[in-house]
């Protein structure tokens, strides 16, 4: 028997098989959502599936457990999901969870703190000991997301415009233009509207590097980005009720750009840690 794990995010998707006793085989494949009713979303889950199949006998997969980013939440979509894995897993007993939830589980019991997650995106998540969902943020790039790899990636953008528009160059704009081969408006415009979401978050990089050797601009955007993770933070334990539970900061964000965390520790101190847990092998795991 074996058991599959699935952590799928905007970035990439990452996997692992453990047959009960140790991990068989792990690895990492394209970027796949729970947005099925988008036509190159659903084409997207054939092709990462696939891929995952041609590493294990597909019918010895007993059971699984995958979080996805933008899960649908109708019933009929996600039978619709659920159909899909079985064409590859058909005798797989299949449970589908939100990336958050399933990341919360890799680090927490239920009841037991809190999840900030900076990832393309952020939300903090709590889980009840009754099993009951409590998010704050996690509305997507268009509403909110604010703090995460997108929004720095698009702070940025949004500062190169500014210094194009006016014919300014200060040395932020120059290194991220050297950077991303950006030489006019049209390319900011190509790169925002159109590539895919991971194309704007993967500029965060880019700041970051540029705020450990001191650049001004990068360092206020990333102090913004802390500003609004901490709001997260404080929404979340308002809607919990108590403001002493520990905090786990994970995501891209968090393990790549350790100046936010840094702030974050200033104000939240010794409640705030974070965290490096493999979430496929995770999910692994909790599909025993």
């Amino acid at each position: 028997m074996l058991y599959l794990g699935i952590d799928a995010g905007a970035t990439a998707t990452k996997w692992s098989i453990h047959d009960g006793t140790q991990t068989v085989t792990s690895g990492k494949s394209l970027a796949m959502d729970g947005h099925i009713y988008r036509p190159e979303s659903a084409q997207r889950m054939h092709e990462v599936l696939a891929d995952i199949a041609s590493h294990c006998d597909g019918a010895q997969v007993t059971s699984m457990y995958a979080g996805f980013t933008g899960l649908a939440e109708s019933p009929d979509d996600r039978a619709k999901i659920e159909s899909i894995f079985k064409g590859y897993f058909p005798h797989a007993a299949c449970t589908l969870v939100l990336d958050i939830e399933l990341a919360y589980r890799a680090y927490f019991k239920p009841g037991a703190g809190i999840l900030l997650y900076a990832g393309t995106g952020s939300i903090a998540m709590h889980i009840t000991e009754a099993g009951e969902l409590r998010r704050a943020g996690g509305w997507g790039y268009l509403l909110g997301d604010e703090g995460g790899g997108y929004w720095i990636g698009r702070e940025a953008m949004r500062h190169l415009s500014l210094q194009l528009e006016m014919n300014l160059r200060d040395s932020f704009t120059d290194q991220i233009c050297k950077e991303r081969g950006i030489s006019a408006w049209g390319d900011i415009r190509s790169i925002v509207y159109g590539a895919e979401r991971s194309s704007v978050a993967a500029i965060a990089k880019d700041v970051a590097s540029l705020a450990l050797h001191g650049d001004t601009v990068a360092l206020g955007i990333l102090e913004g980005a802390a500003g609004h993770l901490s709001e997260l933070i404080t929404r979340s334990d308002t809607i919990i009720g108590q403001s002493t539970l520990p905090i786990i900061f994970t995501g891209g964000v968090a393990s790549e750009i350790p100046v936010i965390f840094d702030q974050l520790k200033r104000i939240f101190g010794e409640r705030i840690s974070l965290g490096d847990a493999d979430i496929a092998t995770a999910a692994s795991l909790l599909a025993q």
